[in-house]
């Protein structure tokens, strides 16, 4: 059960907390950022220990990281960016598959308009693994004096946008063929808005390299002053800044010229001032070297405004943006907070893509109403602070949950009427308010703030801050308390059944079985079994036809495995009789090769016990155990002996043992280090159960 969680600190920003789909969650916290990961095969009896709870300080910087800036002149002189204690104000996951093993990257952006990567090492200490501020100074540097490079550099607001994957081929080469890690994981951008007002889209790649491949501008015709303004309203205009930011999702295209791989559209909605703005973005993929043994793809953007029209412009424009949309809905939705109440933009899917004749965007007004004891309830005035679009599996609706500073809390589904419900984590709030109330005597006058919301499949969490409403507060930093509560999306469920979606792996014979002959048909087919191009090497080879003997029960795999044995004994010029010969059925076992055969040449095919240089039968797909009784694991994934310590990779969820393509060089030759980073790059999850990997 996932209770309320209590933690010692104090939010800095709205949206102060993000969920990634590893199910991490991060809390910005002032000069720190607060991590729980939650705790793996945890009993349902321990409720209250469900996250291990780390921190790091953020605002930590190196000379390299960040120069020092000298006083500027007055129109490029900030004493917000410069002189803050460079507090975290804004803090998002990316979409899974960027970091290392495939997890997610922290992206934090601190008060001084530095967006920087957070990320696990090996150790569990985070650091700082990329500053995105660099790229655009190398992008701007162009630009004429260093002051306006400062502008183009600094970052006021950033986005994830959805992960682009590419379209796979229609029909695989082989039915053990997998899809690259394009149509997996997809390609990467991050959306990010400048002291200049410039829309910038970056694309980021998984060594933490970055690429523009977009520019536009929301500065011209964006929230200055009308006709007739008063001099100080015009000053006021030019000095509006970029305040939030959230894109849509990809709409694919057809592709724009022969070379195209695909072509997309997605909308970024900013909020610049008390203005909403919202740039179409359409993205072109292209192949850019089709000789090379993995493809290259190269990405580029176009940025145009959509324009909104005067029903958006006339609004005030004050909060975080939320895109809902899912697969078969007729529209997409953009929410947007306002001055008292929730403005929706309705996307047909030709106004989404810039058709001409794709009609005008509809806008709802929902207003914000307090329920009280009088005869006409009132508005609610103070701003929304916190937004997340959490998944409803029963309904199979996205649902948008809001709250604000002020304690009032709204939930809208993607459907066709659109109306403003009571979120399913609302009962919570009222508790941990109450208890407040009771405990300091407050006489029913207290205040629950939300600060942030976010959601992870199904579950959605709210960060909530209390305090007395009629008087005022003081307490010191130790004082200082936010509380995490959970809830469900579907409002069916009740609490007791809340807690983490964790499935249990299947570890039955058939499914391992399944599993490991999904690797080894990849290996053994690989080229189409032409093994003198293939990136294997002929011990992988080797451990793969003997893995398909032991183990196997496909014959179209038993028959490839013979194929793989004879050409290694051609290859080798060594005797291989007896493995062709036991490929003829299942359920074999291979004898281990005596000290005579181990020669020299066929060491690097035949495994030895690296601690008697014994020989190692193969009568097992888990374990290996020499002729003297040396017992070793086997690879999960090379099904190779594991035999040295420090090499190894474990899968997160189920425990499973794998050679690390990082430290098998350490101990091995060049060639199984390839062999390792070859098969990684195509299954890095854990081909058992899907988790992902941890040193």
């Amino acid at each position: 059960m996932l209770a309320p969680t209590e933690l010692q600190l104090f939010p800095s920003c709205y949206n102060c907390i993000s969920w990634s789909s590893d199910g991490e969650v991060a809390i910005a916290a002032g000069e720190y950022v607060q991590i729980l990961t939650p705790k793996q095969n945890e009993k349902p009896s321990t409720p209250n220990n469900t996250w291990t709870n780390t921190r790091f300080k953020a605002n930590v910087f190196t000379n390299k990281e960040w120069a020092t800036i000298w006083p500027q002149t007055r129109d490029n002189f900030s004493l917000g960016p410069e002189q803050s204690l460079s507090t975290v104000v804004g803090l998002a996951w990316s979409p899974p598959g960027l970091a290392k093993h495939r997890r997610c990257v922290l992206a934090v952006l601190t008060s001084n308009l530095l967006l920087s990567f957070w990320d696990i090492g090996p150790q569990g200490r985070w650091s700082r693994v990329a500053i995105v501020n660099h790229a655009l100074g190398s992008y701007f540097s162009g630009e004429k004096g260093e002051e306006m490079k400062l502008r183009k550099a600094g970052i006021r607001s950033f986005t994830w946008c959805p992960p682009l994957k590419v379209p796979g081929p229609e029909e695989p080469a082989t039915p053990y063929s997998v899809l690259g890690a394009e149509s997996r994981w997809g390609l990467w951008f991050l959306g990010v808005a400048n002291d200049d007002n410039d829309v910038v889209v970056l694309r980021v790649d998984a060594g933490y390299s970055f690429a523009v491949v977009g520019l536009g501008s929301v500065s011209e015709g964006g929230a200055g002053a009308g006709a007739g303004a008063s001099v100080f309203a015009t000053a006021v205009a030019s000095r509006v800044k970029a305040g939030f930011m959230a894109a849509g999702p990809w709409v694919y295209l057809p592709a724009a010229d022969r070379r195209g791989i695909c072509a997309a559209v997605s909308n970024l909605g900013i909020v610049c001032g008390s203005r909403l703005r919202v740039v179409r973005c359409v993205a072109t993929l292209t192949l850019e070297d089709e000789e090379t043994g993995s493809p290259v793809y190269k990405a580029a953007c176009e940025l145009v405004e959509n324009p909104m029209g005067e029903l958006v412009d006339e609004r005030h424009f004050t909060t975080p943006l939320q895109w809902l949309y899912s697969d078969g809905a007729p529209e997409i939705w953009l929410a947007a907070g306002t001055f008292a109440g929730l403005t929706v933009l309705r996307f047909s899917y030709a106004a989404y893509e810039g058709q001409e004749k794709g009609g005008r965007v509809r806008v709802q007004e929902l207003p914000f109403y307090e329920a009280t004891e009088e005869d006409e309830d009132r508005r609610h005035w103070e701003p929304t602070s916190a937004m997340t679009v959490a998944w409803d599996e029963g309904a199979q609706k996205p649902v948008l949950h809001v709250g604000t500073v002020g304690g009032y809390t709204a939930s809208m589904a993607l459907q066709d009427s659109v109306e403003l419900g009571l979120p399913s984590w609302r009962k919570q709030l009222d508790n941990i308010r109450e208890q407040f109330d009771i405990a300091r005597d407050l006489g029913g006058f207290t205040i629950a703030r939300t600060w942030g919301l976010a959601s992870h499949r199904g579950l959605v969490v709210a960060a909530i801050t209390v305090h007395p409403g009629d008087t005022i507060e003081y307490r010191t930093s130790a004082e200082e308390r936010t509380t995490l509560v959970f809830s469900h999306t579907n409002t069916q469920y009740d609490e007791e059944s809340l807690g983490l979606p964790q499935s249990a792996p299947d570890c039955s014979p058939d499914s391992m079985r399944r599993q490991r002959e999904a690797v080894l048909g990849y290996i053994l087919f690989f080229e189409n079994g032409d093994y003198s191009k293939s990136p294997w090497s002929r011990k992988l080879i080797y451990a793969a036809a003997c893995c398909t003997v032991v183990d196997s029960q496909n014959p179209k795999l038993l028959s490839q495995a013979q194929l793989a044995v004879e050409w290694l004994a051609s290859d080798a010029q060594i005797d291989l009789d007896d493995e062709i010969a036991k490929c003829s059925a299942p359920g074999n076992t291979i004898k281990a090769k005596s000290v005579e055969q181990l020669g020299d040449s066929e060491r690097r095919i035949y495994e030895q016990c690296e601690i008697c240089d014994a020989g190692i039968p193969w009568d097992s797909a888990k374990e290996a155990q020499c002729t003297n009784g040396h017992l070793f694991v086997r690879c999960g994934m090379t099904f190779l002996a594991i035999q040295e310590p420090g090499i190894s990779k474990f899968c997160s969820h189920c425990g499973m043992e794998y050679l690390s393509e990082d430290l098998v060089h350490t101990v091995q030759g060049g060639e199984l280090e390839r062999a390792c980073r070859n098969l990684s790059d195509a299954f890095d999850t854990c081909i058992y159960c899907g988790g992902k990997f941890q040193a």
